[in-house]
């Protein structure tokens, strides 16, 4: 039996951008003749299951969730994994001891960034996600600047390395009912106002401190009523109230922690602006999102924005305080700037999707599974 086999511990966790990437990708198989037999989820912790086919068997096999993940990806899945016609790694690192095929997705990551995490971090992570792509018969890569940065920072040969872009889910190109909205909005914010949304993981290259002051100082120059939503993990420890607060917005900044997909999308769309100040991404998944949702995107110029957003986003040239608010005042002071920005994104998200994902993942896992030449191994 031909099996492929998935790392999915990422989906055994709050699903954000690489759990719902493993996630989008396998129910995309579960609805399409592949060149397998059967799809294998492995996993720490129980997954849940929902919106998977049938015209494809897609598997779960759980085991090991009372080891440390570090131990559970190298040892435990690098064990239930033989056998495997390939394994695909959709998460940055790979099992290194693990002598069968194996294709490897990098999202992105941030050696051009020596600033964004502590030594430590970056040293695990950079020697594992190093070797992991050198080990894998194929790199995919989400966007060209990802691409540049393998050969650039790990010495990985570009013919070795495939780009595909990731999508939004079609759940977030529906049309929502305004009451379902408007409900969600009350939940989220407590009231029904207009709002701005920030989604992501809320990482030093985002300047998130400069957007709630850039937004407080427009909301009180024009004496606005906009709240500023922001939903994401705090992986940095921002003092959000404290910023807020010290800005005189305390009350108008509502952080969410995490949102699941259908209240984010209706967050998304009930949103005049989705608002992302980075300066560095291997291509922004929530960016995608809020393009589909119909909400005006305000952000920076960085190395994937034209692969990405094109010119479907208004890109202020720095993340300055300075900056947002030029870019909060053009969105917020004039509906039609902001709605031809919200339609030109719902266009250009329509270029991606998961099908196509899918089955350009698929194209490669085949080809590498029917090689013969075993000499990409480490």
């Amino acid at each position: 039996m031909r099996t492929l086999v998935v790392n999915a511990f990422r989906m055994a966790q709050q699903r954000t951008g690489i759990g719902r990437y493993i996630e989008f990708v396998a129910q995309q198989w579960s609805r399409m003749k592949i060149p397998f037999d059967r799809v294998v989820l492995m996993s720490p912790k129980n997954i849940e299951m929902s919106g998977f086919d049938r015209v494809t068997s897609v598997e779960v096999k759980v085991f090991g969730g009372q080891y440390p993940a570090a131990i559970w990806e190298q040892v435990c899945f690098h064990r239930a994994a033989k056998g495997a016609a390939i394994l695909f790694c959709p998460s940055y690192i790979c099992p290194l001891l693990h002598r069968g095929r194996m294709v490897l997705a990098n999202h992105g990551f941030y050696e051009a960034l020596p600033g964004e995490f502590s030594w430590f971090t970056r040293l695990r992570a950079t020697t594992l996600q190093r070797y992991s792509a050198k080990c894998a018969e194929r790199v995919i890569a989400n966007s060209l600047a990802t691409k540049a940065d393998l050969v650039r920072f790990f010495g990985i040969p570009p013919e070795k390395i495939d780009t595909i872009y990731p999508a939004a889910h079609d759940y977030y190109f529906q049309r929502h009912d305004p009451a379902a909205i408007k409900e969600e909005v009350i939940r989220a914010l407590g009231k029904e106002v207009p709002y701005v949304i920030f989604v992501g993981k809320l990482a030093k290259r985002r300047h998130v401190p400069n957007l709630i002051e850039a937004f407080a100082i427009v909301r009180r120059q024009h004496n606005l009523p906009h709240a500023l939503l922001i939903v994401g993990p705090n992986t940095t420890n921002v003092p959000i109230a404290e910023i807020a607060q010290q800005h005189g917005v305390g009350d108008a900044v509502v952080y969410r922690p995490y949102a699941e997909l259908e209240p984010l999308a209706r967050l998304y769309a009930g949103a005049d602006v989705y608002a992302l100040p980075t300066i560095y991404e291997g291509i922004s998944y929530t960016m995608f999102e809020a393009m589909a949702s119909g909400a005006a995107v305000l952000t920076v110029k960085h190395p994937t924005l034209e692969e990405g957003a094109g010119d479907a986003a208004l890109a202020m040239p720095t993340p300055s305080v300075e900056d947002l608010v030029e870019g909060l005042s053009t969105f917020l002071l004039d509906g039609a700037v902001r709605r031809k920005y919200a339609e030109q994104g719902r266009e250009r998200a329509k270029r991606f999707s998961w099908e196509m994902v899918a089955r350009e993942t698929m194209r490669i896992l085949d080809r590498v599974a029917d090689k013969e030449d075993r000499n990409g191994y480490c």
